[in-house]
């Protein structure tokens, strides 16, 4: 009777083990209805950008999905509020800036509305997203006091005539590099305080600059759910000088011409005499065996 009763339990257990995987592997290919998604941009407090993205979740992850056209509309869904018209490419992307002709429009706002509706096409239904977002700049300075360098930074939300500061807002003060943004601190954020500043000392006092010592410190609010993306840099002399080597006039292996390494110039050109020399002797070779042919006279047999 207990042998019995271990195999129905045994039973039970590969069964539910069965029906879980099942389920998990069912959820991970489970294939969802594409969205899509606007954001916006504000760099150097000048032309603004809207970017679109079409996506669907395959399982767990979010793939784009390419060539859905795509209409943007300041306001209304009308055609004297369009901003321009995109097709998102291979990433599930676009891009539009605001147009001269909505320009007047653009500058008597305080709060906008940014909405997105794509046509249909074969597999894709209609799709459609906005975002809300309050005008606002952000701007970065520097001080220097008892030899510490701090940066500072203040998003201002523009209110009728006015730029207001903004208290307790999230935002990256960093140093551009080729690869991203370095923080100038040693937080990843820094958030403004009640007079709308957020300051950061600057501890990258060994870092690279140009041939002057400049390098570009950044400033970026990144997906504020009120004021989008803003991003405004300033050149300072806070870096290390640094002169690029030249290596153009030295015998590297990468040069050409005439700058190529001696040892390297020398196994060529031993290489292609070698070749050379090996042709040219059995070209010779041959010539000799061709005479040799023509000068031999065949012995006559006596009888």
């Amino acid at each position: 009777m207990n042998l019995n009763y271990h195999h129905k339990l045994f039973i039970f257990l590969f069964l539910l083990l069965g029906a879980t995987i099942s389920k998990a592997t069912a959820q991970d290919s489970a294939v969802a209805a594409p969205i899509l998604g606007v954001r916006y941009f504000l760099s150097e407090n000048k032309v603004p950008y809207i970017d679109v993205s079409t996506k669907r979740k395959v399982g767990r992850i979010f793939e784009p999905v390419k060539g859905i056209p795509v209409n943007i509309y300041l306001g209304e869904a009308s055609d004297k509020n369009l901003l321009g018209k995109v097709i998102t490419g291979i990433k599930g992307t676009g891009r539009v800036a605001i147009p001269i002709a909505l320009q007047s429009t653009w500058d008597s706002l305080d709060e906008f509305k940014i909405v997105a509706v794509s046509d249909s096409i074969a597999g894709v239904e209609s799709l459609s997203g906005d975002a809300t977002i309050k005008k606002a700049i952000l701007v970065i300075d520097t001080t220097s006091a008892d030899g510490v360098r701090t940066v500072t930074a203040q998003l201002k939300e523009k209110k009728g005539k006015e730029w207001v500061a903004v208290k307790e807002i999230e935002m990256k003060l960093g140093i551009k590099r080729m690869l991203g943004n370095l923080s100038v601190g040693d937080a990843e954020t820094y958030t403004s305080d009640s007079t709308g500043v957020a300051s950061a000392d600057f501890k990258r006092d060994s870092i690279a600059g140009d041939e002057k010592g400049n390098l570009f410190l950044v400033a970026r609010v990144e997906d504020n759910d009120t004021y989008g993306n803003l991003v405004v840099e300033k050149l300072v002399p806070w870096g290390k000088p640094t002169l690029a080597e030249a290596n153009f006039w030295r015998r590297t292996l990468w040069s050409t011409g005439n700058r190529v390494p001696v040892w390297l110039l020398f196994i060529a050109v031993s290489i292609i005499v070698g070749v050379w020399g090996v042709i040219i002797y059995l070209i010779r070779q041959v010539i000799k065996m061709k005479k040799m042919g023509k000068e031999f006279v065949e012995p006559k047999l006596s009888v």
